[in-house]
């Protein structure tokens, strides 16, 4: 194995040592994240059928201490809100909304990097590529000067693994790519189930301030 890739990489040239410390790279972001959101509550169907149970029931303090042993932006932001419960719909709801913001950078947290090598890791490859053929026709070049009818068949083998680099630079690429918008998807079902649960909270208090005033 470590052989392949030690030749992989004496194909490819220099370029392919950036683009391996970028995979090594991209390969921790998709850990850390996966582990990341493989913790957090999803904010589901059940989730909400039992906060509301407990929230119409009057059980507010079994409530937060329910949201508060869970992980993720979901039941930190009903936490907020149940806390603001007394001081009315408003408060609440802007509390929910700042608290639902400020989790938006854990979640996009490192994705810029798998974003950038998405971006960089064809281009990088491409240089490889277009270096290793100059590389390969500089050397063409200098034999056939030497002696013109020197055998150039040494040229196809030599371009075959000048692509080595941009075929190296492409898979990294796809691969970053179908994280990257793996984790844009679990994002954005986090904060559509934020939205979905603040306008529970919401309604339950709307109902209890109702109730109060009657």
């Amino acid at each position: 194995m470590f052989d392949s890739i030690a030749a992989l990489m004496h194909q490819g040239g220099i370029v392919m040592y950036p683009m391996l410390l970028a995979s090594v790279v991209c390969v921790a972001v998709v850990l850390e994240r996966l582990y990341f959101y493989m913790r957090l509550e999803t904010g589901g169907d059940r989730f909400r059928a039992r906060l509301l149970v407990l929230l119409r029931e009057g059980k507010r303090r079994e409530a937060l201490d329910w949201l508060k042993s869970l992980r993720g932006p979901v039941p930190a932001m009903a936490a907020e809100g149940i806390e603001e419960w007394d001081d009315g719909l408003a408060a609440a709801e802007a509390a929910m909304a700042s608290r639902a913001r400020r989790e938006v950078p854990h979640l996009r947290r490192y994705l810029g990097i798998l974003d950038t090598t998405y971006s960089g890791a064809p281009l990088v490859g491409l240089l490889g590529t277009i270096t290793g053929m100059m590389g390969t026709f500089r050397v063409v070049a200098l034999h056939l000067s030497k002696d013109p009818q020197a055998d150039t068949s040494g040229i196809t083998m030599g371009i075959g693994e000048a692509l080595t680099a941009t075929a190296t630079g492409i898979s990294i690429a796809v691969v970053c790519l179908v994280f990257y918008n793996m984790f844009q998807e679990w994002q954005e079902g986090q904060m559509d189930a934020c939205e979905a649960v603040a306008a529970d909270i919401l309604e339950v208090i709307a109902e209890s301030t109702s109730r109060t005033k009657a």
